[in-house]
């Protein structure tokens, strides 16, 4: 089994160099992706601390691991001739699973699929540049609307928000995507140790888009608010990156909320 093992990683070594260089490459460069870092230590850290369990489990090796394991190089290769390097990605994950269930079984790959699965976060996908300007409009539109409902008077011209204490262009990193990928990948890990049925769990994960949409509404609403009472430049150069923060927190608090409402919350053993 070890013989095998050194023989898939170096196989993996070979497709793969590329494909690993990107994605730190992007965790390194690229905000949306900073926490790519994190990601694989969360997943593997899960998984040494089940190593107990995992050692009980008889080891069966299937041959349908090999062709999954063939079925993520053939997807490495296309990925490669048509430069799609997101799937380049899912490859890779595809491939590691192969060696699993080649090595290790059904069993074994069953017990880890859900620290093994969070691996996806770790992936930089394009549709974050895709969504990225419809969610800049929304937030631009809803922030504008909730300010005249208080009181504010607010114009939208584009993306530039009018008020009488200045005007604010909403950009691309007022958007709420860095919000939504944060919370996703918290809602995942949450949903990951907490210990409840699987609709609890995608129920977690799916409210974590509109909490952090909802999250950055309000914050891009409460620089209006501030600048409105204080002025343009209190609002910019002291509360609005204080705000990032204090409303992604009020959005992470919410996530435990959706949770505690399917009763007392019970996390699994994972320190």
């Amino acid at each position: 089994m070890n013989y095998l093992l050194i023989v898939f990683i170096g196989i993996i070594g070979v497709f793969y160099y590329n494909t690993i260089g990107w994605m730190i490459e992007s965790w390194m460069y690229n905000e949306y992706y900073s926490h790519g870092f994190i990601v694989p230590i969360v997943s593997g850290y899960m998984i040494w601390n089940m190593r107990h369990v995992l050692a009980t489990i008889e080891k069966k090796p299937s041959q349908g691991g090999l062709g999954i394991f063939m079925a993520g190089i053939l997807l490495q290769l296309i990925s490669g001739v048509w430069t799609i390097r997101f799937l380049s990605g899912l490859s890779l994950i595809l491939t590691l699973a192969g060696v699993i269930i080649y090595v290790f079984g059904w069993d074994f790959m069953k017990k880890i699929k859900f620290p093994f699965l969070f691996l996806l976060f770790m992936i930089p996908f394009p549709f974050v540049d895709i969504i990225a300007s419809p969610a800049q409009t929304f937030s631009a539109f809803a922030s504008t609307n909730i300010a005249n409902i208080i009181g504010i008077p607010a114009r939208l011209d584009g993306l530039v928000i009018a008020i009488p204490g200045g005007a604010f262009e909403v950009g691309i990193t007022c958007s709420g995507i860095n919000s939504i990928i944060s919370l996703l990948t918290i809602g995942a890990l949450f949903a990951l140790i907490l210990e409840g049925s699987r609709s609890m769990k995608f129920t977690i994960l799916a409210s974590a888009i509109p909490l952090a949409m909802a999250g950055n509404i309000l914050r891009i609403t409460s620089v209006l608010a501030v600048a409105t009472v204080y002025g343009q430049t209190v609002a910019l150069n002291y509360f609005h990156d204080f705000s990032s923060l204090l409303f992604f927190s009020i959005s992470l608090m919410g996530l435990f909320l959706v949770g505690r409402c399917f009763g007392r919350l019970q996390f699994k053993k994972i320190f």
